[in-house]
């Protein structure tokens, strides 16, 4: 009776719905019909309905039963917590940042000097926040709070070409007494681009602005452009042999390889010594924080430093 009428019906027993359930389906009743000489489902609306309607009865009834008992409630708490519940995010206070030399008709809100914080001490960190949440001052603010505890000499802010302007303004609202170099388009011509990392590289700074642009016209050193593609190459390599050993698809080897192909290429053209360059690298400028603003233009960032 609990099979066929309480818990299921003619078309579809309890077993069958229990067994759809534990895979995570909805039951369904399907009717054949002759087709072409060949079985052909057709969904019973109406037998399907009153087989889903037995199925949320079973969860209801299995979920009244698997907390009734104490010592199971317990046990199941327990391994719930040890496994999905035992990691807590860190959390960052920055009440303690006392921000020598800023403007002092400024204070930034607790998110602001919570988000300052988190730069400073988590290393590697995206400010998520919403447009006007004054992510230009955490920036700011983390860049010469980290020049003042030494932790880094030079920051680097990489920021659309058109806001260049405005990002240097509002950190000197922030830091009027700031030591910064703002780019301008003629510092990245072909003539120019040489002699403005020089100074870069040469001047005692708080900071450099630069537009992504002209970001994207500083190259790294050789060195480190083979490393990268080296290491790229070795693990489509080792994606190929998995793939091959598991039997995957033939479209999945054959993408790997031209993957690999074209990165093998990459390297040949950087071997190729007959064009030398003779301008500044990025190791070079004694920058050792780097923040972008507006990240999301940069899928493929290899730098490391702070994203905004």
């Amino acid at each position: 009776m609990k099979a066929y009428r309480s818990l299921g019906t003619d078309r579809a027993n309890a077993y069958k719905i229990i067994e759809e359930t534990l895979n995570l389906r909805d039951i369904r009743v399907f009717d054949y019909v002759e087709q072409n000489g060949s079985r052909k489902p057709v969904l019973n609306k109406k037998e399907t309905m009153i087989a889903q309607g037995k199925q949320e009865q079973i969860k209801a009834a299995f979920q009244d039963w698997i907390w009734k008992d104490p010592e199971r409630r317990e046990q199941l708490c327990g391994l719930y917590n040890n496994k999905f519940n035992s990691i807590r995010p860190r959390e960052y206070d920055g009440s303690h940042i006392k921000f020598v030399g800023m403007n002092p008709e400024i204070e930034l809100r607790p998110h602001q000097i919570n988000a300052v914080a988190r730069i400073i001490y988590g290393g590697n960190t995206l400010l998520a926040h919403e447009v006007g949440a004054g992510k230009t001052y955490e920036m700011v603010a983390a860049a010469m709070e980290m020049k003042r505890l030494g932790l880094c000499t030079k920051s680097m802010i990489v920021v659309p070409n058109h806001i260049i302007e405005q990002f240097a303004a509002e950190w000197l609202q922030l830091y009027p007494s700031a030591n910064i170099l703002v780019s301008t388009k003629k510092d990245f011509e072909p003539k120019n681009r040489r002699k403005f990392c020089a100074r870069i590289s040469t001047s005692d700074i708080d900071a450099v602005i630069i537009g992504h642009s002209q970001f994207e016209k500083v190259p790294m050193s050789f060195k480190y452009q083979q490393e990268m593609l080296e290491d790229q190459i070795d693990e489509l390599l080792m994606g190929i042999s998995e793939a091959k050993r598991q039997r995957n698809s033939n479209f999945t080897v054959k993408q790997l390889e031209k993957s690999r192909k074209s990165l093998e290429g990459r390297l040949a053209k950087l071997n190729d010594q007959s064009r030398k360059d003779d301008l500044i690298t990025f190791e070079e400028l004694g920058v050792d924080r780097l923040f972008v603003d507006e990240s999301h233009g940069y899928n493929d960032v290899c730098y490391r430093g702070q994203f905004g």
